[in-house]
């Protein structure tokens, strides 16, 4: 009997479904997956080789377009390396904004993720629905930096301008209205659909073993069952200072790593009440030279992105700009999950793995 031959499929680079510039090869027998690659290098644009030629101080247009979902805490991870290693102490004032925009940055890139999973889950409606909540928080961006979607607000020492007044009743006002959508509009549109739980339940299962051999972090690794999350467990800016939660599954499916995002968002809006009630007056940041020199040194800072552990490392030889600088992408790992999570699923169910994992092509071809 003539042996049955698989059929290769390529799944990107140019679509939407694969979030970004981002190719899949799966070969298949019938509309199963019986063996997945991922190819990445369609974005590549040199980001650390050109650190090497800007001044510490502007650096930050660059890291902006890393995970440009969620710049700000792009903005900050830097940050936090140049001031580290130039032995900067920021004002309580600074730390505590730095943390109220990091989470705002979190629930916005949370919800485009809850969108576009829902949109490629079959559901369209649902991008519209998160993108009305997104933009309550972008205006706030706006308004506090100028800027939206690049906001560029965070700068060595601190941030470029102060809250505006009447900012804290603004941001109050927008995660009220999040939450109150989440908890009851959001629970009856995904939670509750049968569809959507059919499409989502019980696919591409990442289990702790692969979590831990292939370096994945974030919602992805807290959806296996691993509760780690490093504004818990090395805490950074007014982290230690605020009381929050971090959720956990035993799933591992594409359905935990929906609710990961669902649930963060929640708790991050309970860091930004506790931050804005306890927000010390005084400086938004300390005064540093433009062109500050850095001795020799080695330096390496991490932080927790809406899609994982990102992390900085900066070799300084007392110049006014970085030797080397090496980025570790949390997307960078987690796609690579995909080789094995798609095998035995269906194509169909290749692009909600995918969206599962909520890749940010901008920080892997870095």
């Amino acid at each position: 009997m003539e042996q049955k031959k698989s059929f290769r499929l390529n799944i990107g680079p140019v679509h939407p479904a694969t979030h970004g510039v981002f190719k899949i090869v799966v070969d298949i027998d019938g509309d199963t997956i019986k063996r997945a690659q991922t190819e990445i290098g369609f974005l590549h644009r040199a980001k650390e080789k050109i650190a090497e030629a800007r001044y510490f101080s502007n650096y930050y247009p660059i890291v902006d377009k890393l995970d440009y979902v969620s710049a700000i805490n792009m903005e900050v991870l830097y940050a936090s390396l140049v001031e580290k290693a130039a032995d900067i102490k920021i004002p309580p004032r600074a730390a505590y904004i730095r943390t109220i925009m990091c989470e705002i940055q979190r629930i916005m890139s949370h919800l485009i993720f809850m969108g576009s999973f829902g949109e490629d889950v079959g559901n369209i409606t649902s991008l519209v629905w998160t993108l009305r909540e997104r933009e309550l928080l972008m205006n706030i961006i706006e308004k506090i930096s100028g800027g939206r979607l690049a906001p560029m607000y965070m700068t060595n020492g601190g941030s470029f301008y102060d809250f505006p007044d009447g900012i804290s009743e603004d941001i109050t006002k927008a995660i009220d209205k999040i939450e109150e959508r989440i908890n009851h509009e959001y629970q009856s549109f995904f939670l509750k659909n049968e569809l959507f739980l059919k499409r989502t339940k019980g696919v591409a299962i990442i289990d702790q073993e692969m979590v831990k051999r292939l370096g994945i972090t974030g919602p992805g690794m807290r959806a296996a069952g691993i509760k780690r999350d490093l504004r818990k467990d090395e805490p950074y800016l007014c982290y230690d200072k605020v009381d929050f939660d971090v959720p956990v599954s035993k799933d591992g499916d594409a359905y935990a790593r929906f609710m990961m995002r669902v649930d963060e968002i929640l708790q991050s809006i309970k860091i930004i009440r506790q931050a804005l009630k306890d927000l010390p007056a005084g400086d938004y940041r300390i005064k540093t030279p433009w062109m500050m020199k850095i001795p020799p040194k080695y330096t390496f800072v991490r932080q927790e992105t809406p899609r994982g552990e990102m992390a900085m490392y900066m070799v300084t030889n007392g110049d006014t700009k970085p030797y080397r600088l090496k980025i570790r992408s949390a997307t960078f790992f987690n796609i690579r999950a995909l080789e094995e999570a798609l095998v035995g699923e269906k194509v169909a169910d290749a692009v909600v793995t995918i969206a599962s994992l909520d890749p940010v092509m901008g920080e892997v071809d870095r």
